[in-house]
Order: structure tokens, then C-alpha cells, then sequence
């Protein structure tokens, strides 16, 4: 017999509870070997609503609460891959005195089909929408300040925009696609994170999917597109897309080992997909001409209608759903 949700929950929190998973005696932790495991948090762990149920688990560590998502049945290996590139895109903006403020989380593939997150804390801007009716009043509830940009902490929105230039940028390059609110994250000190990279290379289960995922709440939270945070904004992308322009062939080069992966939108067209990161960064251009055609992306991004259509119905489904 199937047992409905809350009771799988319950079911889950009982064998959790039993000494095997209580007493874990230091275990190194896999995704983060300096992390030590003492126990799990068996009245925390929940199932989430989603087609594949994976686990939400709280462990107690050396370090204190860590939150993972344990999923059955959904191949992480990509997400792996495109979180440790942006990683070093970290890095190497970083090295340019440039940060950006993005947030690699951790993740591990054991297999094709098992592997874990760390759970981000954070929420779906589509829960912000919803609550809060807009970015920029999240982040005034959060971080009030009279003084500062649209009533928000300096801190507060300094975080915000960097961020949001940031995953502009590495998720433009990457070709990362299926970006609806749902899986843009919104932290509480104001870091946008984008999560979930089940598609890249230029690949989206949407029709006519823009270039960037820049949407007009995001850019409302900044005072509008003539906004003076705004032209901060365009600014930091302009500088983290030619910063890792200079680095492109170390990039193209770690995409070039793993062409014969099985990874899945590689594998898809092994003969294409250096060439499609390559076409991004657009090497044949000088620096003043690249940026030109990357403003023009980021403007077509910004008034793209399609995408405010197909968040309207992904938004309705989940409503449905729940």
C-alpha cells in the first residue's frame, strides 16, 4: 500500500532516529571531507513536493546544522560540473579584485542516478513575489535603512547586485536554461542564487527562452531600468564577462575533457559543445565590440515577453500542484 506524503514523513523521522543514524561517531562527511558527521536531525527531515520526492536532512556537525537535499533517481553529475566551472569563475574574477558574490554551492554525484546538495538558505523569489509582492520590499523588510539605496542597506543591495551581475554572467556563458523563479533563490542579506542546471549549452525545455534571465522585478529591485543601481549592475557584468574572457581557454579547455562523458548535454552533440561555450565569449570580437554584442543581449534579455508568458503558466501550475 502507497503511503501518502505525511505519512512517509513520519516513516522517514522514525528510521532516523534509530542509534544508527544517531550515533555516526565523527563520520568525514563526503561532500565536504573537512565537515565530521555526528548524527542526523530526525524531527527536521521532510520530503519535498516534487515528482522525484527527494529528502530534505538536517546533519549535525563539526560545524554545526549543515542542510543537504538527498535525491533517488536524478542524475547530478551535471550540476556538479557546472557548480565546481562556476567555482572557478569565482576564483578567477576574484583574482581581478572583481567579486561578485556567488554562491557555489556543493554538490555530489555518487552515481548516475544518487547524489546530494547542499541545501541553500535561502528562498524561491517566486515565494518572495508571492509574500512580499516584490524583491525590493523583501529587501527593505529585511534590511531597512532610510539612508540607503531604495530604503535597503548598503550592504544589503551592494549584495544584491553583485549577484545578480554575477549569475548573468556565468549562467549566460554556460548556456544554462529552464530559469523560471522557482529555482532563482533570494538570501536574507540579499545574494540572488540560481539553483537547479539540468540544462546547459544553450538547451531549454521552453520555447524562445532569452539569453539571460534578467526579469523586470529584478531590475525594479534595483530602481528601474534608469535606476543608478542598475547601471551598477550593467557595469559589474561588463567586467566579469572580460575578465573571463581572458581566461576563456582554460574554461573551453575543461569542457574539451569532458566531451566524452556521458554527461547529458554533452553527450547530446559531443562535436558542438566546446564550440557553443566558444560562441558565447565570442573570441573573434575585441573587448569594446564583445561587449557591445553582450548589451544587446542583456537588452533583448530585459524585454523578452515570452518568458514573463511562461513564468505566468509555470507559476499557475505550481499553484495547481499544491
Amino acid at each position: 500500500m502507497k503511503l501518502d506524503r505525511p505519512k512517509k514523513v513520519d516513516e522517514l523521522q522514525r528510521i532516523l532516529s534509530s542509534p544508527k543514524w544517531q550515533q555516526l561517531h565523527d563520520l568525514p562527511f563526503p561532500m565536504d571531507p573537512s565537515v565530521r558527521i555526528k548524527s542526523i536531525n530526525a524531527r527536521s527531515a521532510r520530503i519535498f513536493k516534487s515528482a522525484l520526492q527527494p529528502l530534505g536532512l538536517t546533519l549535525e556537525t563539526s560545524m554545526g546544522d549543515y542542510g543537504i537535499i538527498f535525491k533517488n533517481g536524478d542524475d547530478l553529475r551535471q550540476d556538479q560540473l557546472v557548480l565546481q566551472v562556476i567555482q572557478l569563475m569565482d576564483r578567477l574574477l576574484k583574482q581581478e579584485n572583481l567579486d561578485l558574490r556567488l554562491v557555489p554551492y556543493k554538490c555530489l554525484a555518487a552515481n548516475s542516478e544518487i547524489g546530494m546538495l547542499q541545501r541553500v538558505n535561502a528562498e524561491a523569489v517566486a515565494s518572495v513575489l508571492s509574500n512580499d509582492r516584490s524583491i525590493k520590499k523583501y529587501l527593505q523588510k529585511q534590511h531597512p535603512d532610510p539612508k540607503g539605496p531604495l530604503g535597503i542597506s548598503r550592504q544589503a543591495m551592494d549584495n544584491y547586485v553583485r549577484s545578480c551581475a554575477g549569475y548573468c554572467v556565468v549562467t549566460y556563458l554556460l548556456g544554462v536554461g529552464d530559469r523560471h523563479l522557482d529555482n532563482l533563490m533570494i538570501t536574507s542579506e540579499g545574494h540572488l542564487i540560481h539553483v537547479d542546471y539540468g540544462f546547459i549549452l544553450g538547451r531549454d525545455p521552453k520555447p524562445m527562452p532569452p539569453p539571460m534571465k534578467i526579469t523586470k522585478e529584478m531590475v525594479d529591485a534595483m530602481g528601474g531600468p534608469d535606476g543608478e543601481e542598475t547601471g551598477v549592475f550593467r557595469q559589474h557584468c561588463y567586467m566579469g564577462y572580460l575578465i573571463l574572457r581572458k581566461h576563456a581557454n582554460l574554461i573551453l579547455n575543461l569542457f574539451a575533457l569532458m566531451v566524452d562523458s556521458t554527461i547529458q548535454d554533452i553527450a547530446i552533440e559531443r562535436d558542438r559543445a566546446v564550440a557553443k561555450v566558444r560562441e558565447r565569449f565570442r573570441l573573434e570580437l575585441d573587448d569594446e565590440q564583445a561587449i557591445y554584442d553582450f548589451r544587446n543581449q542583456m537588452v533583448s534579455s530585459e524585454s523578452a515577453l515570452m518568458p514573463r508568458l511562461i513564468e505566468n503558466l509555470h507559476g499557475l501550475a505550481q499553484r495547481m500542484r499544491k
